[in-house]
């Protein structure tokens, strides 16, 4: 169906916006009715009222009058009405000579960011299709030929989203080190210390400095309701905290940490913040494999011993595969009591390509000294661009592992087998043509 509530088609291509010049006029057909008539009225008419932002379907006129503006993309005549509605509206003595038609003149304040930004942006290339809002921050990633229109999609985003105060650009690839990015101001105020409410906790941070993804917010949620108290989480990559905090306030015991300063420094915060005791929460500033070798060494044969479920989260889908052969002979098998309840780790990662559960699943035996079968589930996080998918793999941290001597034997000759055979199978069909 066409979008007649739409902006005048000769604003495409604007680069500095000018509000007058964004009017265009609709026919509506409105109903006028006695006051009186109203509350009898409006129910039946719910579903095809004239639905545009800063626009009210229903308005109160001279004389106890009352007009009722109608879709124009539903409602063209009496006779687009449902039958059961005409028969309604007739038993409350509203007919089809109530019906006119209204010239209604619609502006800028009419309309949302995305109509706008859709008329105003090249129609032949690709649009902006999401920003996103970090507490009184609105975040776009503008691909190149979106710059020169920089300026009024800042100027747009400023207006349309409630709340914002801050418009940012990324201007370069997440830096792998600290998982923060250069931004470029493109309207607002210059600054980036802003606050989010996630699962029941409230998160601060500097956005400039580090790494937040408010797209990862139900992935959090997914995670922390794995968690009950008293299981232990070891946080390797915990940035600001999304997965430790809310996991420390259900009572788990959590150790938490980052490498970058900042992130460390507002992890410690937040746990502040939402009032984490110490009895659930440390936190520490080290390389994830320094962590690693540290930190979980010293505190898994503990809560080994104690039985707790223990849950390891790799949150740095660039780079955290490169950490798991940290894990491949951390103990001696004297340092390590029997394991009864085995570790799991939720490692995250970007594949690219079709088949994402597949590649997934070759990347973690490529960079991991694992079976198959301790590769337990895949999940598609989710899509990051065409062919590009987050995925988070769980994977049993078993005693073979943790142990092993052999610190490269690859152990998915089930795997390698099944890709030979695919490939010998390819091969044959490709000679038989």
């Amino acid at each position: 169906m066409k979008n007649i509530l739409h902006p005048p088609d000769d604003i495409r291509c604007m680069k500095t916006l000018n509000k007058d010049k964004i009017k265009t006029t609709v026919q509506v057909h409105c109903l006028s009715i006695n006051e009186k008539k109203l509350q009898g009225i409006v129910p039946l008419l719910k579903n095809y009222l004239m639905k545009i932002e800063k626009f009210k379907p229903i308005q109160h006129i001279a004389d106890n009058k009352v007009e009722i503006y109608l879709s124009p993309e539903l409602i063209k005549n009496w006779s687009g009405l449902p039958n059961d509605i005409q028969s309604a509206l007739e038993k409350n003595s509203v007919t089809e000579n109530d019906l006119k038609i209204k010239n209604v003149e619609l502006t800028y304040e009419n309309f949302s960011a995305e109509d706008l930004l859709r008329a105003i942006l090249p129609a032949d290339k690709e649009g902006l299709s999401s920003f996103t809002k970090i507490g009184h921050i609105v975040h776009v990633n503008l691909r190149e030929h979106l710059l020169p229109f920089k300026s009024i999609i800042g100027d747009i985003l400023f207006d349309k989203v409630q709340g914002c105060k801050s418009v940012v650009n990324k201007v370069n690839m997440i830096d792998n080190t600290y998982r923060n990015f250069h931004m470029e101001l493109l309207k607002g105020e210059n600054n980036m210390i802003t606050a989010v409410k996630e699962n029941n906790c409230t998160f601060k941070f500097d956005f400039s400095k580090v790494y937040w993804n408010s797209r990862l917010c139900t992935e959090h949620e997914r995670i922390i309701k794995k968690l009950n108290q008293q299981d232990v989480l070891f946080d390797v990559f915990a940035g600001v905290g999304p997965f430790s905090i809310p996991a420390a306030k259900k009572r788990c015991i959590v150790y938490a940490n980052d490498l970058n300063p900042e992130s460390y420094k507002w992890l410690e915060y937040n746990a502040k913040a939402n009032k984490i005791s110490n009895e659930y929460f440390q936190s520490f500033n080290k390389d994830g494999a320094d962590f690693i070798k540290t930190m979980i060494k010293k505190h898994l044969p503990i809560n080994l011993e104690n039985e707790n479920n223990i849950f390891i989260t790799m949150n740095l889908p660039a780079l955290a595969v490169n950490f798991l052969a940290n894990f491949e002979g951390l103990f001696n098998p004297d340092e390590l009591p029997n394991i009864t309840k085995t570790p799991l780790i939720f490692l995250y990662c970007f594949v690219k390509g079709e088949n994402y559960t597949e590649l997934a699943k070759e990347l973690i035996l490529e960079n991991f000294n694992c079976n198959v079968s301790d590769i337990i589930d895949i999940f598609r996080v989710r899509t990051v661009s065409s062919l590009k998918e987050m995925m988070r793999v769980t994977i049993r941290l078993t005693r073979e592992i943790l142990t092993t001597e052999n610190l490269r034997k690859r152990k998915f000759e089930d795997h390698e087998d099944n890709n030979t055979k695919r490939s010998k199978d390819g091969k044959e069909q490709e000679e038989s043509r």
